[in-house]
């Protein structure tokens, strides 16, 4: 997802935004090399129809939600997969023969090896928080994950549903999702909302079905949380980080991955559309952040968290007059080890 946008998300979204007309692109100007190898060979989709087959789901997407992401068509970018720690992911969620045992090194955010040996029990799983159309998962699969160790989650129903529709497999893709708000989900996994969850637009054929987020507690391996958290205060980007973790697997190793925007001084900013604020970090900032959930969380609670702080992937953005934009913006790409 954008760095300068939300994704779909794990928590209630945001009013309809009044401005998204600005941020529409009606055209596909570059396809990345990755993206369309996933949509030929992985979807199926005929090379001289990929370009018309996305932007017509694009369309469908826009209207369940304007979100800047897929108005602008950043979602094609694949986000996790260009991320430092990618391989670390791979290598830890592809299937690996039992000579092979049960170990792996972490990576640093700068992609070298930490040094550190971590042991964890097979299979590992991954949840994408925000899934939005699950692109990244369809990724994950396409470079040899199984799919059934794959879970979504999103608020927005509709986007989960046409994700089968965009990536064309419905019939066999294996992963699960979750419709939730972590925002106002009790800790016993349901929601205040009573399952009344924002209503999308589906496709024709229902999603298969979800799954309810108590089954996922303390199981997860690897939690993907692109363009998540920067968009809410410092107060409730502490409550979702600690709802995060109530999901985490405690073995040490586990993993919070993900990209967001940045900003250097970091504070609180004007939120979407200006209604409230959100708070954006830098490196310290981050690294204090994680440091002030563990205290919280206690019984010996500790992260290892890594950070990059850069201008990638805002391209004209900065230039743009809108709360996500000014000459303070980055991209923080980030790891966060559960130690």
């Amino acid at each position: 997802m954008s760095a300068d946008a939300p994704s779909g998300s794990g928590t209630s979204a945001p009013n309809k935004i009044e401005s998204s007309d600005s941020w529409y692109d009606p055209d596909i100007k570059v396809l990345p090399d990755a993206t369309r190898e996933l949509f030929e060979r992985y979807s199926g989709v005929p090379a001289e129809e990929v370009i018309n087959h996305i932007q017509k789901m694009r369309s469908r997407a826009f209207e369940i939600y304007p979100y800047p992401c897929i108005g602008r068509l950043r979602f094609l970018n694949l986000s996790l997969s260009r991320h430092p720690v990618y391989p670390e992911v791979l290598e830890r969620l592809r299937p690996r023969s039992s000579s092979e045992g049960q170990q792996h090194c972490s990576l640093s955010i700068s992609g070298q090896s930490s040094g550190i040996t971590y042991h964890h029990a097979r299979p590992q799983v991954l949840l994408d928080l925000g899934c939005c159309l699950a692109q990244d998962l369809r990724k994950l699969v396409f470079d040899g994950v199984p799919s059934e160790n794959l879970y979504g989650l999103d608020v927005e129903k509709g986007f989960i549903d046409l994700g089968y529709d965009l990536f064309q497999d419905r019939a066999t893709l294996k992963s699960q999702f979750l419709v939730e708000d972590l925002l106002r989900t009790d800790h016993g996994g349901g929601s205040d909302t009573d399952g009344d969850h924002p209503p999308g637009t589906a496709s024709a054929l229902s999603t298969p079905a979800l799954i309810p987020l108590a089954s996922l507690y303390s199981r997860v391996s690897i939690i993907a949380a692109n363009s998540i958290f920067h968009l809410y205060n410092y107060s409730d980007q502490l409550r979702l980080a600690k709802r995060v973790v109530q999901l985490l697997s405690p073995e040490p190793g586990s993993l919070i991955v993900g990209r967001q925007v940045g900003s250097s001084p970091p504070g609180e900013y004007s939120a979407l559309n200006n209604k409230g604020t959100r708070y954006s970090h830098d490196i310290a900032s981050f690294r204090s952040f994680w440091d002030q959930v563990a205290e919280e969380i206690g019984d010996g609670c500790k992260f290892r968290v890594e950070a990059v702080l850069d201008d990638e992937e805002l391209g004209d953005n900065k230039n743009q007059e809108q709360s996500w934009s000014g000459a303070n913006i980055r991209t923080l790409r980030f790891g966060v080890w559960r130690e």
